[in-house]
């Protein structure tokens, strides 16, 4: 394996930069294989970020890339690229615990619709990311995994439900880690993870089982890397009615801003209290669009309530229940007890508070739609702090914990429900030990080449490369 010294580390090489080594022979896929495969392993050991590792899948695959790579005849611009799927995703013959520790973890016997097209472009599959019980937390708390850890601060929660994800990348096992996103799962983790995301407009990426308020979405240290996976991922599949037909294609990769109208969100008059370092990094964001020739328009406040962020909160809780009833009494009791404290919770429930709830949501969305009336692109912080411990379940809030659990959530929950896309991209890089701070773009649905776009006019104005931390001793 030559990598030259001016090279960036292997654990950190771009898809663009790992293939471009391919086509000239100084890198092969098995090699970077390799290196991801014993980095995943130290990243299942000190964060707790891998599920499982599929060290035999993972070597067939990138031996095949390597083949085709020196007969020059690649499948395309990802093929040798390692990535990992979060752990709510079926992919054959690995097991599934849904981060719950009474699954027994049976193996799949078939892959996601997001996997098959992985495999179809060549990416070699690492294995899958650690998650929360039945992904239910925005933290990385689970009964199965243990504590998972950011690797930028093990001291410091991954955020979730996503939570392996940003590690997995972060030290090294992947160039590209898949999460799941209903409420924000995607980009908390990428966010506190100091990773480029997106939540793609819903349908873009197939999903089974098919939903109208989950997708899935890719995060990774660049932005070009994630609108690379979103050209393997976003294909249509007929196993999701909801899916887009065609496929992504990269629309306008600078696009001239000026006139551009992007409205600022810099707090919310519910949930968690945005701290300092969060508004400084939205200003530092706002400055570089508005220097780009963007119209700012500045939005006081979501037009939404506490009582609207409440129902969305229950709807996550009830995505839970199917698995959780499923399960005898003293399995139940083996769920990590947080989770098993918000399931109780929905039994009080009655019908007519769950068909008010979606009511709710529905009233709420479409306030929301009219709010971004006009507007191409919507700026705000991804999550209100910067960062809480490893072993909370949320930052800390005076509240309810169903209120509490999902409190920092709350600039990201609502373009799921309105179908929008919606991206990270760390802002601020750390100087004190602690982890990056991130922004969030949104835009109109189907304009997911726009928000990465605006995501990666953000990258370059950041200016600083990025000194990941890895797999630190």
């Amino acid at each position: 394996m030559t990598v030259p010294p001016s090279s960036p580390a292997l654990h950190t090489m771009s898809a663009a930069a790992l293939t471009t080594a391919y086509a000239d022979g100084s890198l092969t896929p098995t090699e970077v294989a390799e290196s991801a495969l014993d980095r995943a392993d130290l990243a299942a050991e000190r964060y707790a970020a891998m599920a499982s590792v599929d060290l035999d899948g993972a070597l067939r695959a990138a031996r095949e890339s390597t083949a085709r790579w020196r007969a020059g005849r690649p499948l395309g611009p990802a093929d040798g690229v390692p990535i990992s799927f979060k752990d709510s995703f079926h992919v054959a013959g690995l097991p599934r615990w849904h981060g719950t520790a009474v699954s027994p973890g049976p193996r799949s016997q078939a892959d996601a619709a997001p996997v098959r097209r992985a495999r179809e472009a060549g990416m070699v599959l690492v294995g899958k990311t650690t998650t929360p019980d039945y992904a239910m937390l925005m933290s990385g708390l689970s009964s199965q995994h243990g504590v998972i850890r950011n690797p930028w601060d093990p001291g410091s929660n991954p955020a979730g439900s996503s939570s392996g994800a940003g590690p997995s990348v972060v030290s090294g096992a992947v160039t590209v880690a898949v999460g799941t996103d209903m409420i924000g799962s995607v980009r908390l983790p990428a966010a506190v993870c100091g990773l480029a995301s997106l939540k793609p407009t819903q349908g873009r990426i197939a999903y089974d089982p098919a939903g109208d308020h989950r997708s899935a979405g890719p995060m990774a240290r660049t932005v070009d890397d994630v609108e690379l996976a979103l050209t393997v991922l976003g294909r249509f599949d007929d196993v999701d009615q909801y899916a887009l037909p065609g496929r992504y294609e990269t629309v306008s990769p600078t696009p001239d801003l000026t006139g551009r109208r992007i409205g600022v969100v810099r707090s919310l008059s519910w949930g968690t209290s945005v701290d300092e370092q969060t508004l400084a990094a939205v200003g530092d964001a706002a400055a570089a669009l508005a220097a780009a020739g963007a119209q700012l328009v500045e939005l006081d406040d979501l037009d939404v309530t506490a009582e609207d962020h409440r129902a969305v909160a229950w709807f996550a809780v009830e995505q839970g229940l199917p698995d959780y009833l499923a399960r005898t009494a003293a399995d139940r009791g083996r769920i990590l007890p947080a989770v098993g404290r918000l399931l109780e919770g929905a039994f009080s429930r009655t019908a007519v508070d769950v068909a008010m709830d979606r009511h709710r949501i529905a009233v709420a969305s479409e306030r929301l739609r009219r709010q971004f009336t006009g507007l191409d692109f919507v700026l705000s912080p991804v999550l209100p702090v910067r960062a809480f411990p490893a072993e909370a379940l949320a930052p800390e809030i005076d509240a309810p914990e169903l209120e509490r659990s999902v409190a920092h959530m709350g600039f990201a929950c609502w373009f799921n429900r309105l179908g929008r896309p919606a991206g990270t991209v760390p802002v601020r890089l750390p100087d004190d030990g602690g982890v990056p701070v991130s922004v969030q773009i949104a835009g109109r649905r189907f304009d997911d080449a726009g928000v990465l776009a605006v995501l990666r006019r953000l990258e370059r104005a950041r200016g600083a490369d990025i000194d990941w931390p890895g797999v630190r001793p």
